[in-house]
């Protein structure tokens, strides 16, 4: 309904609802606007676009910068250190719950910043991911930022995970830098947003000009984007992170007692933990590609989720244990042979309207793939053919609806 009703608004009325949203965001995020800008964008990926083009054009004549990064990375937040900064990127080891090493950013931070130990080289950005879209690890964020600004370096924090999961903090926290996406805040796909510390991005008016005007033509998405965050903070993120837990808690259990099931991240909810751990659980099925788990859990039960490698495919491959030298033979596959299936993992996600007895479907059907797979013999519930038709005819249903209602 923001959508339909902005699209219908003269355009004097629409910008006034993007500055309405953008102090909704501010007032979401912990981010005032005397003291960050929030930058209207398409998503996630190209707010840290312009985080690092920015940092590219911002030549130091005395340091050579480099950018901090993590394991935990989606591919939102580590190509733009690849691809668009030219500065070197290293990143930080993470622990098989997803929690990075702090003695290591210390001890990193120190080497290059204040003992001088690489010459010329200083970390002038840390970029991490404020949850990660694998494991749901939430990490410190306060107090990496505390150690981050110790050491004369900036902030930057991919909250795509994280924000419609947890309360941000983005002042309290320090954080110099934040992106998400819209989608992940139940809004369409094609909005999101940067918010920076003011004075930080090395734009010129003109080119700042274009990059706003840019980010805010999706005055629909923008009006979702803003309506979402207000149902959110009506709910009450504290409440949303209680009954999150607790579905959360209930999965875990009942996977754990689920023969053949592989479970990735915190496993135990009675663990201190859990408390840092967001409504996703990253598993495998043993004997199934991740693929074939999540054919299974569409066909059977109705149940949507997510297989491969997430684009955080360095993550993956350090979770199931590919060694470097198989990782030249899967680029030369990829390549010659793109339709073939690597070893990944299933990501089931939970959201705000979930329930017990989702849970409890879920644990149901996929209970049953992994008996099938110990026990081949067991046939599906249903026949290929008969899922594609029903499938089928839903969605003519749903297509037929929409132009039968005036």
């Amino acid at each position: 309904n923001a959508v339909r009703l902005t699209w219908r608004q003269p355009v004097q009325v629409q910008q006034e609802i993007v500055s309405e949203v953008r102090t909704v965001c501010s007032s979401f995020l912990g981010a005032p606007q005397a003291a960050y800008d929030v930058i209207f964008t398409s998503n996630t990926t190209e707010a840290i676009n312009l985080a690092a083009e920015s940092l590219r054009r911002d030549r130091m004549n005395d340091t050579e910068p480099v950018v901090l990064s993590t394991l935990l990375e989606h591919s939102s937040n580590d190509l733009p250190w690849r691809k668009v900064s030219p500065y070197p990127l290293i990143r930080l080891a993470v622990d098989h719950d997803g929690f990075i090493d702090m003695g290591q950013l210390k001890t990193l931070l120190c080497s290059y910043n204040s003992d001088c130990e690489q010459g010329k080289k200083r970390i002038t950005l840390v970029a991490l991911s404020g949850a990660s879209n694998v494991l749901g690890t939430v990490n410190d964020l306060a107090e990496i930022s505390r150690i981050v600004h110790m050491y004369g370096a900036q902030l930057l924090v991919d909250a795509a995970q994280l924000v419609a999961h947890r309360r941000v903090e983005t002042e309290g926290w320090g954080i110099d830098y934040l992106a998400f996406s819209g989608h992940k805040v139940y809004a369409p796909f094609g909005c999101g947003a940067l918010v920076v510390k003011k004075g930080l991005l090395k734009f010129t008016p003109a080119e700042m000009d274009l990059i706003r005007s840019s980010g805010e033509e999706n005055t629909g998405g923008i009006a979702a984007l803003g309506k979402a965050m207000i149902l959110l903070q009506r709910i009450g993120m504290d409440m949303i992170m209680k009954e999150e837990q607790v579905l959360t808690a209930r999965a875990l259990r009942g996977m754990s007692h689920t023969g053949g099931i592989k479970i990735h991240g915190i496993k135990d909810p009675d663990s201190p933990a859990f408390a840092r751990k967001l409504g996703v659980i990253a598993f495998e099925v043993k004997g199934m590609l991740s693929g074939s788990v999540a054919d299974a859990l569409a066909e059977r039960g109705g149940i949507g989720v997510r297989f491969g490698c997430h684009c955080a495919h360095i993550l993956i491959k350090y979770l199931v244990g590919v060694p470097p030298s198989l990782e030249w033979i899967q680029r030369f596959i990829a390549i010659v042979a793109p339709r073939v299936r690597f070893p990944g993992l299933v990501r089931v996600s939970l959201g705000a309207e979930n329930t017990e007895e989702d849970i409890d479907t879920f644990l149901q059907v996929l209970g049953k793939i992994a008996r099938q797979r110990l026990t081949p013999d067991e046939k599906p519930s249903a026949p290929g053919v008969v899922i594609k038709k029903q499938i089928n005819d839903f969605v003519k249903a749903a297509s037929e609806k929409v132009y039968s209602e005036a």
